[in-house]
């Protein structure tokens, strides 16, 4: 499950609104509402999985919910599907990046984020705001700017896919997002 099908489900299970979870979790309702809609995720490393957990818990004991467990439970569940969606897109960019010799800086600027931000996704220490969309930046990129044979068919090789059956520079494209985002 995803990070935040497990969020929205705790809200639902609760019947709390992302108000009453923003203050409980001392997140700031905008924040929340990002998280809620899948445009940005918590750090792993960081406390906002923690305070989530803290206030899916507190409104739980407040309604007598007994089902959620403890704030540790809570915020292994969501660190758990955090983590796996997470991992995968960053091992997955890394291998594409280093078999194909892109470094941080060129992709960054190509796909419009911050060098630090894209190296913090690669090593796993950050998840991306808009997985989806830096998935679609990146495979553009790769696909516009490496039209040597050799590095596309090294990213085929990598991807698993078939140099006989992409047709096109969209299917390539198409093809490498989907593996980056693939579960």
């Amino acid at each position: 499950m995803s990070f935040v099908s497990t969020l929205n489900e705790y809200c639902t299970l609760l019947n709390c609104s992302s108000k009453d979870l923003a203050e409980r979790s001392g997140i700031s309702p905008s924040t929340l509402s990002r998280y809620r809609s899948g445009r940005r995720t918590p750090s792993y490393e960081g406390e906002g999985v923690y305070k989530l957990a803290h206030g899916i818990v507190e409104i739980a004991r407040e309604r007598g919910v007994d089902a959620i467990g403890s704030e540790e439970e809570v915020a292994q569940e969501l660190l758990r599907d955090l983590n796996h969606r997470s991992t995968l897109f960053s091992r997955r960019l890394d291998a594409l990046m280093r078999t194909l010799q892109i470094s941080n800086v060129e992709m960054a600027r190509q796909v419009a984020v911050d060098p630090s931000y894209l190296s913090r996704i690669r090593n796993g220490h950050r998840s991306p705001a808009d997985p989806q969309g830096l998935a679609q930046r990146c495979a553009e990129f790769i696909v516009s700017h490496r039209q040597d044979r050799e590095v596309l068919r090294a990213a085929l090789d990598i991807i698993g896919g078939d140099e006989h059956h992409v047709l096109s520079e969209a299917d390539l494209q198409d093809l490498i997002a989907r593996w980056l985002l693939e579960k």
